[in-house]
C-alpha cells in the first residue's frame, strides 16, 4: 500500500467511524495501560460499558488512578475498576507491575498499550534510553511479553468458541512519514544510536521522533506474532488516525507554526472518542477471522499495509534486529523475561 497520499489520508479523518457495537464482557479481564487520557481514557470507557468482570487501568501516580477510575465510573456506571500505579520511563516499576497483576489476577483476555508521549525535546532515563523511545517502545514490549504466561493461561480456560486473548498496541500512520537513516541501518547497536545524544541532538532526528517509536510498534507486533506462530494470542498494532488529544502537550510551537498546528487540528482531527472506537474494535471484534488481524496493521477497522520501509527487505532486517537487541536488554532487566522467551517464543520463519 506504501505511503497513503494526502488526499485519502484528509478524506479518511472527515470520514465518521462506525459507532462502537457492544460486546459482552463478562468473565473477562481487560487491562488497558494509559488510561487516565485521550485515547485510552475514551477507550476505557467503552470497555465498561460491555461490563467486564474486570477493569484494569495503569497510569503514573495513585493520584491519576483515583481521579480516571472515579471519571469512568461517572460516566459509565461500572465500579469494577481497578487502578495500578508503573512508571513507563523506569524498566523497574515496568517489572513490579507485571510481578502485581499476575500475582494478583487470575486472568487476562485484553491487554491494549495506549500510552506514549511525544516530544522533541532530549530526555534521557535512569535506564539509559531516550525518554519516548522507553515508553513508547521499550517498556511495551518488556510488558507485554511479562504478561504472556497470563495470557497463556487464560486462553487455557477459554471456551473453544470464545475470542481469545488479545494484545493491542497503540501505533500511528505517522509511522509511514519515517524512513531510518543508512548510518542507523548500519549501526552496531540501533537502540543505543536512537538513544546517543550526539545523534539526537542533530537536526531533525528528535522532530520525527514520535513517528520512529510508531513504527518500531508496528516492528515489534510483527515480530512477535511471527515468533508466536500457532499460539492461541492475538496481537496486531492499531492507527487511531489524527485525533484532538494530549499526545502534543510537550511539543512546543509558537508564531505561524502554532497557528498552523491549531488550524489543521481544528479542520482534520478526530475526537478521542471516536479514535478510540479503533482501538475497542480491534480488541473485541471480528472473533470470526481472528487470525486475518494476527501480527497487522488495523486503520479504520480494517487490515492496512504498513508503509514502504516497513514491507521492504531493509524495513523486516531492522525489525529482527531490534528484536534480538530488546531480548538482550531484558534478559538482564529481567530474569523472568528470558525465561517467557525461551519457554513461548519459537524461531522466525526464514
Amino acid at each position: 500500500m506504501g505511503k497513503p497520499n494526502q488526499l485519502h489520508f484528509h478524506t479518511k479523518q472527515w470520514y465518521p467511524l462506525p459507532e462502537v457495537e457492544p460486546r459482552d464482557l463478562s468473565g473477562k479481564t481487560v487491562v488497558l495501560i494509559g488510561a487516565n487520557v485521550g485515547l485510552g481514557l475514551e477507550a476505557a470507557k467503552h470497555f465498561a460499558r460491555m461490563q467486564p468482570t474486570k477493569l484494569i487501568i495503569a497510569c503514573r501516580s495513585i493520584q491519576k488512578c483515583e481521579d480516571t477510575v472515579e471519571e469512568i465510573r461517572t460516566a459509565t456506571g461500572f465500579s469494577k475498576i481497578t487502578g495500578y500505579t508503573v512508571d513507563l520511563s523506569v524498566f523497574s516499576s515496568v517489572v513490579e507491575f507485571a510481578e502485581n497483576l499476575e500475582r494478583e489476577q487470575e486472568r487476562l483476555d485484553i491487554l491494549v498499550y495506549s500510552a506514549a508521549v511525544a516530544t522533541q525535546i532530549y530526555n534521557r532515563t535512569g535506564d539509559g534510553y531516550e525518554q519516548s523511545m522507553q515508553v513508547n517502545d521499550l517498556s511495551c514490549m518488556l510488558l507485554s511479553i511479562l504478561l504472556l504466561p497470563c495470557m497463556m493461561e487464560t486462553a487455557k480456560t477459554s471456551a473453544m468458541t470464545a475470542p481469545r486473548p488479545r494484545l493491542v498496541v497503540v501505533s500511528s500512520g505517522a509511522h509511514f512519514l519515517v524512513t531510518p537513516s543508512q548510518d542507523v541501518l548500519s549501526s552496531e547497536n540501533v537502540l543505543e544510536k536512537y538513544s546517543d545524544l550526539d545523534y539526537c541532538s542533530q537536526p531533525g532526528v528528535m522532530t520525527i521522533r514520535y513517528h520512529l517509536t510508531k513504527l518500531l510498534n508496528v516492528f515489534f507486533v510483527r515480530e512477535l506474532a511471527e515468533r508466536l506462530s500457532g499460539s492461541p494470542i492475538i496481537a496486531c498494532t492499531v492507527n487511531p488516525g489524527y485525533c484532538k488529544t494530549m499526545l502534543s502537550r510537550n511539543v512546543r510551537v509558537s508564531g505561524l507554526a502554532a497557528l498552523r498546528w491549531w488550524l489543521y487540528a481544528t479542520l482534520f482531527a478526530r475526537t478521542a472518542e471516536m479514535g478510540s472506537r479503533t482501538i475497542v474494535w480491534a480488541a473485541v471484534s471480528e472473533s470470526h477471522r481472528e487470525k486475518a488481524l494476527h501480527g497487522h496493521f488495523l486503520s479504520d477497522m480494517e487490515v492496512r499495509e504498513e508503509s514502504d520501509f516497513a514491507v521492504s527487505k531493509e524495513g523486516f532486517a531492522m525489525q529482527k534486529k531490534l528484536w534480538d537487541e530488546m531480548i538482550q536488554v531484558f534478559s538482564q532487566v529481567s530474569p523472568r523475561f528470558k525465561e517467557i522467551v525461551d519457554r513461548y517464543f519459537s524461531s522466525p520463519q526464514e
